[in-house]
């Protein structure tokens, strides 16, 4: 009982602690002078005539955890201090299915330029997104061992996800007012990866028998990886790290494509609407591509049907453990064979990005005050989880946005975000967090975010209405230029014919 209860704690450990990054809702997507906005949605307008920064433009880190509460499992006093551990409280407060997601972006360099065919930006990105997704029976074998699942029908039937993901993302987007009512906008990525890895199966059942608490368990693991060092076998079949030293070039071999799309429509003075999809693309997986599986094996008596069973050690055995050395190391050997974990080598394999979905309305109260309301749906890498978000927008003077929202998600209701944005003098300044309780007290917030940056602008800007003018005439201008040309190589042919003559 006791080294099951240390097995499967170690396990936990190392799951959660392999979790280090999806992109959630932000303030900063509400802002109206800052030009980040465009990254919830390409075809967000962009005032600005100019912009760039430069490794310190956007710096996004946050997480999202579902499920778990640290506090459920600790009785408190009066001064607000743990005092016993409750973990039956604990976890009955558990989802039956509970997520730990975390990411981080960070813009090396961004830039963006308007000219008379629209709006013109460039990024490079670096991204990291991890997902882990855990069961109940999980934590809850961890809290009371296997007497929690007694029978043929109650089993502990654990359920593991993990999907992480680190690459380069480089950007070319596209920003143009159609209509003035109406602006789209398009950004294509090149993507570079520089490791992935995720389960395509990790499950345990645990059964107990009621009367003689004999074991038995059926497992199965399947993992794609690819990593920028090699995994081998040395000569005892053991996995390891190869002994060679790293190569940068491995980082340039795993190339991907991804595209966001984006609309925004303004029916009148008050109202108007947006949708975008982010992320549509995929990333093929070469740099030491590689399949990790493994399933029981026939190693002994303890292999009944694909199940490993074991009804507990006999005096005789008990006797040899405490008395006769090696004997443990030969028993753990004998173990071990049972459960085998076998290496593939890949030549590749392909993996989508993580699609997300928006859907915006928004009413002016006035040309300085907005009110939103936006569905999301994010794309974890283990399933697509739906937000609701109300937001408050206030912009003043072209230079200043203070922004607040409440987003509502699966077990998580307390997201209440800031944001703050100011334009001085053609430096940009700003700072959002998607959660301020998340600050004071981390551990039991559902997202924990922080989100700042500098830029350096133009200064100057220009109304959507402006630009259409201002390529109105341009167009009208080519026109004429090419009307007047066309009219010029006539005459002159015709007085080279008359010449002739």
């Amino acid at each position: 009982m006791k080294q099951i209860r240390i097995f499967a704690t170690l396990l936990f450990v190392v799951m959660l602690s392999s979790v280090a990054t999806a992109q959630f809702v932000s303030p900063v997507d509400f802002m109206r002078n800052n030009p980040r906005a465009a990254f919830a949605n390409p075809a967000f307008y962009t005032a600005d005539y100019g912009y760039f920064d430069f490794a310190l433009g956007g710096i996004n880190i946050g997480a999202q955890n579902i499920g778990l509460k640290y506090d459920k499992f600790f009785r408190f006093n009066g001064n607000g201090q743990p005092t016993t551990v409750d973990l039956n409280a604990g976890v009955a407060s558990l989802r039956d299915v509970n997520y730990l997601n975390t990411y981080v972006n960070v813009d090396i360099f961004n830039c963006g330029r308007r000219t008379k065919y629209g709006y013109f930006t460039y990024t490079h990105r670096f991204r990291e997104v991890e997902s882990l997704r855990y069961n109940k029976d999980m934590v809850q074998l961890l809290a009371n061992g296997n007497s929690a699942f007694l029978g043929e029908s109650n089993p502990a039937d654990i359920n593991i996800g993990l999907s992480a993901r680190a690459f380069q993302e480089f950007d070319f987007g596209y920003q143009m007012s159609l209509l003035e009512e109406l602006n789209i906008g398009v950004r294509l990525k090149f993507l570079m990866g520089f490791m992935d890895a995720k389960t395509q199966a990790l499950n345990v059942k645990l059964y107990t028998d009621p009367e003689t608490y004999a074991l038995k368990l059926m497992s199965a693991a399947n993992v794609n990886a690819s990593l920028p060092v090699e995994i081998v076998n040395d000569e005892n079949g053991n996995m390891r790290l190869k002994d060679n030293h790293f190569n940068p070039a491995t980082l340039f071999k795993n190339y991907g494509l991804g595209i966001d799309l984006g609309a925004e429509y303004k029916f009148d003075d008050h109202w108007g609407a947006a949708a975008a999809l982010n992320d549509l693309g995929f990333i093929r997986w070469k740099t030491y591509a590689i399949n990790f599986s493994g399933e029981l094996q026939d190693n002994g008596s303890f292999y009944d049907d694909g199940a490993f069973v074991f009804p507990g050690l006999t005096a005789e055995q008990v006797n040899d453990i405490v008395n006769t050395p090696g004997y443990v190391n030969g028993l753990v050997d004998s173990l071990r064979g049972y459960f085998q974990l076998q290496n593939q080598n890949l030549v590749g394999y392909t993996t989508g990005l993580y699609t997300n979905l928006m859907l915006r309305g928004y009413y002016d109260l006035t040309p300085e005050h907005r009110f939103s309301a936006q569905f999301t749906g994010f794309n974890v890498g283990l399933g697509m989880k739906p937000a609701m978000t109300l937001a408050y927008t206030g912009s003043f003077n072209e230079r200043y946005d203070v922004v607040a929202t409440y987003t509502m998600m699966p077990g998580g209701f307390d997201n209440l975000g800031l944001g703050l944005s100011a334009n001085l003098g053609g430096m940009l300044i700003y700072f959002a967090t998607n959660n301020l309780f998340g600050f004071f007290n981390p551990a039991n917030r559902s997202m924990v975010n922080a989100q700042f940056g500098i830029s350096f602008t133009s200064g100057d800007k220009i109304s959507r209405s402006e630009t259409i003018v201002l390529r109105d005439h341009a167009a009208e201008a080519e026109a004429e230029y090419e009307a007047g040309s066309e009219t010029g190589d006539e005459i002159e042919s015709k007085a080279g014919t008359e010449s002739e003559e």
